[in-house]
């Protein structure tokens, strides 16, 4: 039948028409929802763990989303990195930022040529504003351990030798007393983070445990310490400074980039970041005061050079010192 077979192509027609419309109109909404979700250059923010990797992601993690809603052209993400990993990464040029302690900072900049600080980081130590640090010397509190003098010749557990907090400024007051590390004592690197030194003291693997203010504290609020069975060597009576330090003081950790980051995007962070005193939830949510104008970290790099630690020793390498007394943790 001729009219039936009409009406049967004519709805034929109509149903691919309507079907083509539907399409082209899928097809436009699916462009704009990708054009909506645009991949943002990706910029890293390396931060040395001195405690677990845990534990500094979630204290950092919200800089990096602070920071990509501040600066939505870019999408900041945080990377909880050990010496070695933070290292290699400057070598790689794999970051754009990096929070590390004064000593390491020097160190990198000497070999990547960073770029001055752009801030300090002002910690809360105990509910008060502090921009500098200390390291601590302690023992079990059964050990005849009372005086630097005591330390030469015993195990020490220390997280890594280039830690400012955990080596470096210990070893800087013991030279004062004639105690030359590592030559006059045996050392015995734990790893990343600080905790594993106390751990290692307690345990009797080693006799002496050198970690950066504020360690001891935060374990023992933890429930991961008593504070009874530890004995602190050479305390220093600091009425201005909130916790327990063996050393003199030296201008906390500091912000930096590296040179490959360009200039404007380089500002725009550091606004935020001298913005952040606005912003209490911020605030509370990575438990810091604020980030301050750079101070100057010359004590930093008198200390280095005394001891002639890197980069200030003959050969620039990130290589621990050469010492024979060194001992792995079993």
């Amino acid at each position: 039948m001729p009219g039936l077979r009409f009406f049967i192509t004519f709805y034929l027609l109509i149903v691919v028409l309507f079907s083509s419309i539907l399409y082209a109109e899928e097809t436009m909404e699916s462009e704009d929802s990708a054009s909506t979700f645009k991949f943002l250059p990706l910029v890293r923010i390396g931060v040395l763990a001195f405690r677990s990797k845990p534990q500094t992601l979630e204290q950092w993690k919200p800089l990096g989303a602070l920071l990509s809603r501040a600066i939505p052209q870019y999408d900041f993400v945080v990377e909880a990195l050990t010496y070695p990993e933070l290292n290699e990464a400057v070598a790689k040029k794999q970051l754009d930022f990096v929070l590390t302690n004064s000593g390491h900072y020097i160190l990198l900049k000497k070999k990547f040529e960073l770029s001055s600080p752009l801030a300090t980081l002002a910690t809360s130590e105990h509910g008060e504003k502090t921009t500098h640090f200390g390291g601590v010397i302690f023992t079990q509190a059964k050990e005849k351990i009372d005086t630097l003098e005591d330390i030469k010749g015993k195990m020490i557990a220390v997280v890594n030798q280039e830690s400012l907090g955990g080596y470096q400024m210990q070893a800087y007051e013991l030279l004062k007393k004639g105690v030359h590390l590592p030559a006059d004592a045996h050392i015995a690197i734990t790893g990343m983070p600080h905790d594993n030194v106390v751990e290692t003291v307690l345990s009797g693997k080693a006799q002496v445990g050198f970690v950066r203010s504020g360690i001891l504290e935060n374990m023992a609020d933890e429930g991961k310490l008593d504070m009874k069975s530890i004995k602190i060597i050479n305390p220093q009576n600091s009425l201005s400074f909130p916790v327990i330090i063996s050393t003199q003081l030296y201008p906390e950790w500091l912000f930096s980039t590296l040179p490959h980051v360009n200039e404007k995007l380089s500002k725009n962070v550091l606004s935020v970041l001298f913005n952040l005193k606005d912003n209490d939830t911020a605030l509370q949510d990575m438990h810091i005061y604020d980030f301050n104008i750079p101070a100057s970290y010359s004590s930093v790099e008198e200390m280095l050079r005394t001891l002639r630690f890197p980069p200030f020793d003959k050969q620039l390498s990130f290589e621990p010192l050469a010492d024979s007394h060194k001992q792995p943790i079993i």
